[in-house]
């Protein structure tokens, strides 16, 4: 059986940790190297215990890592890497010759990129003999950037997905090649989307990778005008009056991971608002809002929302 040979970028949360696992399950395809960001690992486990400026230095397994059960999705990319002996790399510059030189070595037929923080230059893009693919947790084109999740609770969208794209110069711009949706739930987190975002991606990746080798992939271009959704600010958290009920009941739920104070203006007034206790549709309070201790009943426009005040 040819298998195909993946470089595989990441970082450590769910939506790197879900789809390299799904990609080491698959016999069809052979994980040549996992690469990290060089400043988000210990400097303890790079080769050279982070004192020199080297673009690219190998990651030293664990000590635990061998006695961690193969392929749990549950555990980092680096530990998943040790457990099936596959080289991990952390990269300090991607466009350094020592870093090309190294990873074409390993003769790569594809990278496969979840949640790695960094453009791909040029020279990496073409290093692969299939192209690169990014695997991002919203439907593309909507969303494009860091935090698609936030953006999708903030805006009250129910309807998410995953997208795997071919990889261009900018991020979240390529060409679409397979996509999936999911429906948030009521009162759904940031984590518990991610996890399913993930497992859901995994999946699509490998199928993408599938097609690649098959030279059935499809590409898609994305419309010119959407634009790149922004890392949120702390005006981005606020609510208004003027809002579905539920909307700002799964906003608030949803990004509470954030740990950032919500807040609503109302009469000229700025309320700041912790935490999301439930709401009920179609009540109507007999004022804007009522405040009892540290908790308080908010009026939208077609319900009532109550909430664990924040403290400013």
């Amino acid at each position: 059986m040819n298998r195909t040979r993946i470089l595989f970028f990441g970082l450590f949360g769910t939506l790197s940790r879900r789809p390299l696992a799904a990609l080491l399950a698959a016999d069809d395809v052979e994980v040549a190297a996992v690469v990290i960001p060089a400043e988000r690992v210990a400097p303890y486990q790079l080769a050279d215990n982070g004192r020199s400026t080297a673009s690219i230095l190998p990651i030293q397994p664990s000590p635990t890592a061998s006695n961690l059960l193969p392929l749990d999705s549950n555990f980092s990319p680096l530990d998943l890497a040790a457990q099936q002996h596959i080289p991990a790399f952390g990269v300090r510059d991607l466009n350094a010759q020592a870093t090309i030189s190294t990873l074409q070595a390993l003769a790569p037929d594809l990278i496969c990129v979840s949640c790695f923080p960094q453009k791909l230059p040029p020279a990496m893009l073409q290093l692969p003999r299939l192209g690169c693919l990014n695997l991002h947790p919203s439907l593309l084109p909507h969303f494009r950037g860091p935090a698609p999740l936030f953006w999708t609770f903030q805006r009250g969208i129910r309807q998410t997905g995953v997208t795997i794209h071919w990889m261009d110069a900018d991020f979240d711009t390529g060409d679409i090649a397979l996509q999936r949706p999911f429906t948030l739930s009521d009162g759904m987190t940031e984590p518990e989307a991610e996890e399913i975002l993930a497992q859901l991606g995994g999946d699509l990746l490998v199928k993408a990778v599938r097609q690649a080798a098959a030279g059935t992939l499809p590409r898609q271009p994305q419309p010119a005008e959407f634009t790149v959704a922004p890392w949120p600010r702390a005006a981005d958290f606020e609510l208004h009056a003027h809002w579905p009920v539920r909307r700002a009941f799964n906003f608030m739920q949803g990004t509470i991971g954030w740990e950032r104070l919500y807040f609503i203006k109302i009469n000229g007034q700025t309320i700041w608002l912790q935490q999301a206790i439930n709401y009920e549709l179609a009540q109507e309070l007999n004022q804007p809002f009522v405040i009892h201790d540290n908790e308080a009943a908010l009026q939208f426009s077609d319900g009532v929302l109550r909430v664990v005040l924040g403290g400013r």
